[in-house]
């Protein structure tokens, strides 16, 4: 195997959705009131050092995250298994490299990393979403196919399911419930008002689904979505894409850009909770060419609950977890191993908070 097929290159694109108010409000993942445009950037610097090195300003106690490290419903950061899965491949003799683009976010702190070859975080608070995908983004993610690397193209935004959810409203024409990382009554009322509200105003522009409406307006769209878009869009034919590692925050901008680039072709791994409910109804619209590849791995195999809990689909928002682990798999890991280093992932990370 060459250096280049032996070397993966996991590739995130961090965001939050500052334009939609009380985010908090919105979604059970993020580091809570106020702070929540903090999460992209310390799940980067979890998956990176092992910790979230950027503080929590002034924040309440206790926040979205108990003092135990886990999240508020039990679970565990999907960061931290995204962490045990790349740093399994690298103890599997793969060359392992991060790139974060971060879309209006702090850029994350370096920290130690023994197993990571290389680690490079582009944009920050003040980037223009514009030039972090035409100088970097784009040119990174062709050299990597050009150079034949297994490039991983993941997501960490907060927020944006709301769009995303609002676009597949609009190209798919099924009414959609509010998707995302909560399963609270309230947060869910709130939120399917303000996908209701969204649809209204959209409507006032357009009957019928129109991109160049939706990414002239901040109110329809964030920077992830405008990004996977781009890349889509102009992506060049006969190169392999990345690998999308994610669910519906990928579909949506998917679907658009096949509107209007019918031949291009690719793959959508993420775990097979995001079929549950509505999610098995949205995939079904994926393009014959296009791949779905659903992990298999079972968590309710670890001793530890909080992976437990994914099993429950209770954690759906995954930092590229789910495209880590159909990665895994296809590379000939046993499920027995992949159980063990997010295990290993889980200790680790617990151990940290005594």
């Amino acid at each position: 195997m060459s250096t280049a097929q032996n070397t993966i290159v996991f590739n995130i694109l961090n965001g939050a959705a500052t334009q939609l108010p009380e985010l908090h409000n919105l979604s059970d993942a993020g580091a809570g009131k106020n702070l929540m445009h903090l999460t992209p950037t310390r799940d980067s610097e979890l998956i990176c050092s092992g910790e979230a090195l950027t503080p929590l300003t002034n924040a309440p106690a206790p926040t979205a995250l108990t003092v135990q490290g886990l999240l508020g419903n039990g679970g565990i950061s999907p960061a931290v298994l995204t962490r045990g899965l790349l740093q399994l491949l690298a103890s599997k003799g793969f060359k392992v490299e991060f790139r974060s683009f971060n879309f209006g976010v702090a850029t994350p702190k370096a920290g130690h990393c023994g197993w990571l070859a290389s680690a490079r975080h582009l944009g920050g608070v003040e980037a223009n979403t514009e030039t972090l995908i035409e100088q970097h983004l784009l040119p990174e993610l062709l050299s990597q196919a050009e150079q034949g690397q297994i490039s991983i193209l993941a997501e960490c935004g907060v927020g944006g399911t709301t769009f995303s959810t609002l676009w597949l409203r609009l190209l798919t024409g099924l009414g959609l419930t509010p998707a995302g990382s909560t399963k609270d009554r309230a947060k869910l009322m709130q939120k399917q008002a303000l996908l209701s509200q969204l649809e209204q105003e959209y409507r006032q522009h357009s009957q019928t689904f129109c991109v160049d409406t939706l990414l002239a307006n901040e109110r329809f769209h964030d920077a992830i979505q405008r990004a996977v878009y781009q890349t889509l869009h102009h992506w060049p034919e006969g190169l392999p894409l990345p690998r999308l590692a994610g669910g519906m925050m990928f579909v949506a901008p998917l679907l658009a850009a096949h509107r209007r680039r019918p031949t291009l072709t690719g793959s959508v791994d993420t775990t097979r909770w995001v079929l549950s409910g509505e999610g098995e109804k949205v995939l079904g619209h994926l393009p014959g060419q296009w791949q779905l590849r659903l992990n298999r791995t079972d968590f309710n195999q670890s001793r530890h609950h909080c992976l437990n809990l994914y099993e429950q689909g209770l954690v759906v928002e995954g930092c590229g977890l789910g495209g880590c682990l159909v990665l895994a798999e296809q590379l000939g890991l046993s499920q027995a191993e992949i159980i063990d280093g997010l295990d290993r992932a889980v200790i680790e990370h617990m151990n940290r908070f005594g």
